[in-house]
Order: structure tokens, then sequence, then C-alpha cells
């Protein structure tokens, strides 16, 4: 018990502040869990409102940015993963290859995200606006805004509001999207209630 509450002290006091220096842009209200770890900070931009449960691991690398808006919420044991290995090195064993380089990659959580515990997010992933992921799954593609996604991978979609709660949801937000533009995104999709 006594480990628990040293690690959440040391997390407050020590880890949290050192992250949130060490990162590319960082908002206010910025809440990593503890025992939680991200590496590589300077690829990373997060906005404000900004909350990891405990044992999260976030890491990416100079090719594979990563943008998180504001009032994000992830569960623990949650995973960012940006980057790869180049599986056709032939100069040694992948151990050593270096990081591949590639273009127009990245991963991006607009605002009001929810992800639920132990998802894994990967390279090229991009979760709109208020979008939920269930816990356990796993993401590489695009995720509907107000959407709940769900499976392994994280390809079936189910809407989280009638008409009339998305209406009043984008207004009491402020979105950028707009109620006509989410139905044409639900009907493309065929997401349904």
């Amino acid at each position: 018990m006594i480990e628990v509450y040293v690690s959440k002290l040391l997390n407050k006091f020590v880890n949290r502040p050192l992250l949130k220096a060490r990162l590319k842009e960082c908002g206010k209200n910025f809440k990593i869990g503890y025992k939680s770890e991200l590496r590589n900070s300077r690829y990373f931009s997060i906005g404000d409102n900004f909350f990891s449960g405990p044992y999260g691991y976030f890491v990416t690398n100079e090719f594979i940015p990563v943008k998180i808006g504001n009032h994000i919420m992830f569960g623990p044991f949650c995973k960012i993963f940006g980057g790869n290995h180049d599986i056709k090195y032939t100069k040694n064993h992948i151990y050593y290859a270096p990081e591949s380089k590639v273009e127009g990659k990245k991963i991006v959580i607009e605002d009001g995200a929810w992800i639920g515990a132990n998802t894994t997010i990967l390279t090229n992933t991009y979760i709109c606006e208020g979008a939920v992921v269930a816990s356990g799954a796993i993401i590489s593609h695009y995720i509907p805004p107000y959407c709940i996604a769900y499976g392994i991978p994280a390809k079936r979609f189910k809407r989280r509001f009638n008409d009339k709660e998305l209406m009043e949801v984008l207004q009491n937000t402020n979105s950028k999207y707009k109620f006509e533009q989410l139905l044409d995104i639900y009907q493309k999709h065929e997401i349904y209630l």
C-alpha cells in the first residue's frame, strides 16, 4: 500500500512536471497516471485537460507525430505505439534496423474522446471528436465522431446519441462538426444507433 502512495506522490510532483516540460506542446491540467511512461515526448502535442489512468505506455518517433486534443481520458494500461520496424532490413538482425521513415502518417485524437482501459493505438490512427473506444480495442485507422468503436481491430461502430441528443452535444461542446455532416459520415460508414 505504501508503494502505491509513494508512486502516486512521485508521479504528481516529479514525473508529471518533467514530462510536461518535455512535450512539444502541453495544455493545462495534464495528468498522466502513476507508473506510466511517455517516451520521445518531444513528438507529442497534448491539449488541455488530459487524463490517463495508471500503467500507460506512450511512445512514438520523429516520423509519426502524435496530436492529442482537449478533454481526453485514457483508462489504465492504455498504449500508443507510433512507428514501426523495417521487416525487409537485410544488413543485420532487425534489432539493428533504423527507424523507418514514413511520409504522411500520424496519430490524432480529437477533442472529447474517451479511450477505454487496455486499448492499443497504432500508427495512422485518427480518432474523431467525442468518440469512445471500448476497452481492449486495437486501433490503426479512422474512428468517426461521436461513435463507440469496439472489436479487435476496432472496426465496428455504433452511434453514441440519437439525433436530438447529437444536436444538443454539438451545440454544448462548440463542436467543429455540423449535424448534417455527421449524418453523412454515419451513412457513409453505415453507422446506426
